[in-house]
């Protein structure tokens, strides 16, 4: 389907809340085009005008077209296998001569990223009109910026950070859509909490709102690419690195199943998507170290190394890492859970707690989950119980070391030199699971498991 980028314009609503849209056009057929923009809320990112590689400002406006494509086409209409849509767009950034000589990159980065074919090409728009900002030292001395989700590993790895670094300053780089508020919510939440702990450690800045005028697909595989360019800004303003705090487990996200490798390998911090960004900032000249230090840690492991465990426990109720909360109808367990417990982060985080927390008496995992997993196998073949029994069946399967290596290669990590590591990783995190299932000690489902 043909996308074109119709109009920048900036909308001055008060010296405190500047905004940008973006103008787009989607002919999905013949017949039917669809009008849709992105607002992306410019304070405080405004500030670093002139003072930030200007390349990152065109990552910015990139990943919001592109976030605001990917909300706007039904995947289940418009998809031309079930899953996969085919984008023909052209692009317009302020620094369009910049990006053609990488169509190429820029296309194979969004493609694995969100499943999709993707063909961009960049054309010229005028350069963004910013108002001034005074200048400030509230910016001043950051040391590091961190992606912030709200979940439990950015949680993790800000508290890291702080708790190692003392003396050093934190940005906490995060975004939110004002049409699923959950994430600004978690976000602000935690950022109080670390306030009081960490006073004057990190920039406590609100999320940047960046949000489509259409939402008619919620699987939003696009969205860390904001993340990131949030984060180039303002480490190119710094000149310091960015860190991206995730866990191995859901970062590698191992496919459960053969039939799960596109639909459901959700790729938003996988190591070959994060190698690809690099590559392109590299060649846009913006010479900006981005790393996961995670990304060999199954998610209990993170939790158990964490810098500062009984701070984390104490807090990390208020961070969540559910797909599907808002599908309270499908909680038949406990209706007002802040988890569905039927998503696999949800999975991948009951299961962290248990591990993390195995040596505390009584456990300390006070999240609340909307499904437990006797509800879930008794929900056998209904769409709620697809993760769950996915789950089990991977982990009832005996898979050789030679098998999960052929399954990364197909990945596309077998450029990898160190790609026994994430074999170990892959062992690892089965064991985490089926520690999970066994503390769960259901007789029927440990009957079914052979256990």
């Amino acid at each position: 389907m043909k996308v074109n980028v119709t109009k920048y314009s900036i909308d001055l609503r008060s010296k405190d809340d500047i905004r940008l849209n973006i103008g787009i056009s989607i002919d999905v057929s013949v017949e039917k085009r669809i009008d849709t923009s992105v607002v992306i809320q410019l304070n405080p990112i405004a500030y670093f005008v002139d003072k930030a590689s200007t390349m990152s400002f065109d990552m910015l406006y990139l990943s919001a077209i592109i976030y605001a494509i990917d909300r706007a086409v039904n995947r289940g209409i418009y998809s031309i296998d079930g899953w996969s849509r085919e984008f023909d767009v052209d692009i317009a950034l302020p620094h369009y001569d910049r990006f053609q000589s990488i169509e190429r990159h820029i296309n194979t980065m969004l493609s694995f990223l969100t499943g999709d074919y993707w063909t961009c090409h960049f054309v010229g728009t005028e350069a963004v009109k910013f108002p001034n900002f005074k200048e400030s030292l509230f910016f001043d001395g950051i040391t590091q910026v961190n992606l912030f989700s709200g979940g439990m590993d950015s949680l993790i790895g800000a508290i890291d950070f702080m708790t190692n670094h003392p003396d050093g300053k934190l940005f906490l780089a995060s975004h939110y859509d004002s049409k699923m508020p959950g994430p600004k919510r978690d976000q602000h939440e935690l950022k109080k909490l670390l306030l009081a702990k960490y006073k004057n450690q990190f920039c406590d800045v609100p999320a940047i709102m960046i949000t489509p005028s259409q939402s008619f697909e919620l699987s939003s595989r696009s969205r860390s690419l904001m993340f990131l360019s949030i984060a180039l800004i303002v480490a190119s303003y710094a000149k310091c690195d960015i860190v991206v705090p995730e866990n191995g487990s859901v970062s590698l996200n191992y496919p459960l199943s053969p039939s799960r490798r596109a639909s459901c390998s959700t790729r938003t911090t996988h190591p070959v998507f994060l190698n690809q960004f690099r590559d392109i900032i590299a060649i846009l000249g913006v010479t900006i170290g981005i790393s996961n230090p995670y990304e060999k840690q199954t998610k209990g492991e993170m939790v158990e190394r964490c810098a500062d465990k009984e701070y984390l426990l104490q807090v990390v109720a208020t961070s969540n890492s559910c797909g599907k909360r808002g599908k309270r109808q499908f909680m038949y367990d406990t209706h007002n859970a802040t988890h569905c417990g039927h998503c696999m982060p949800c999975m991948y985080r009951k299961a962290a707690m248990i591990k993390g927390t195995d040596k505390i008496k009584g456990g300390a995992d006070n999240t609340t989950y909307g499904n437990s997993f006797i509800t879930l196998y008794n929900k056998k073949g209904y769409k709620v119980a697809e993760d769950f029994f996915a789950m089990i069946e991977f982990l009832k399967k005996d898979l050789t070391r030679a098998q999960i290596r052929r399954e990364l290669r197909i990945g596309g990590m077998g450029g990898f030199d160190d790609l026994d590591d994430y074999v170990d990783l892959v062992i690892r995190t089965r064991e985490e699971l089926s520690a999970m299932i066994r503390k769960d000690n259901n007789s029927i489902i440990l009957q079914y498991m052979n256990w």
